[in-house]
């Protein structure tokens, strides 16, 4: 099940995972539940600028990451917010989530110096035109 409402329980849920503090009049969340409502995971959207936003992720199982969930994301992303990019930030050890990011179709961009204080920032996009998630290319 996937749901587009601002619920807190979402921004809760990723501030807790991330430790970081998304506010829900900056941010859009979409969340992954299971049919009984549990979340699987929440992308959140933020940082928007004419033609970019950032995305984060936070999971609790490897469940949420569907390709219908992928539709939903990217269809927000490019089409409803009508953005031509799409950032990603992650730490430059995380060898897991750099894999789902590249294997997704986030191109590297650059190196973000100290981003997580000992550790560098690595930056990747997407583009619009390099998204295969949206509903006309599947």
């Amino acid at each position: 099940m996937i749901c587009i409402q601002q619920k807190p329980e979402y921004f809760e849920f990723v501030n807790r995972i991330l430790n970081v503090r998304f506010e829900p009049a900056q941010a859009v969340c979409i969340a992954s539940l299971s049919p009984d409502g549990e979340i699987y995971g929440v992308v959140v959207f933020s940082r928007f600028t004419p033609h970019n936003c950032e995305m984060s992720v936070a999971s609790a199982s490897p469940k949420f990451l569907t390709r219908k969930f992928l539709n939903v994301i990217f269809h927000y992303a490019f089409i409803t917010a009508g953005k031509t990019r799409v950032t990603a930030v992650s730490e430059e050890d995380n060898h897991r989530i750099l894999d789902i990011n590249r294997r997704i179709g986030f191109v590297d961009e650059g190196r973000l110096k100290c981003w997580y204080g000992e550790k560098d920032g690595l930056i990747l996009r997407m583009l619009r035109s390099e998204c295969k998630w949206l509903e006309a290319k599947l």
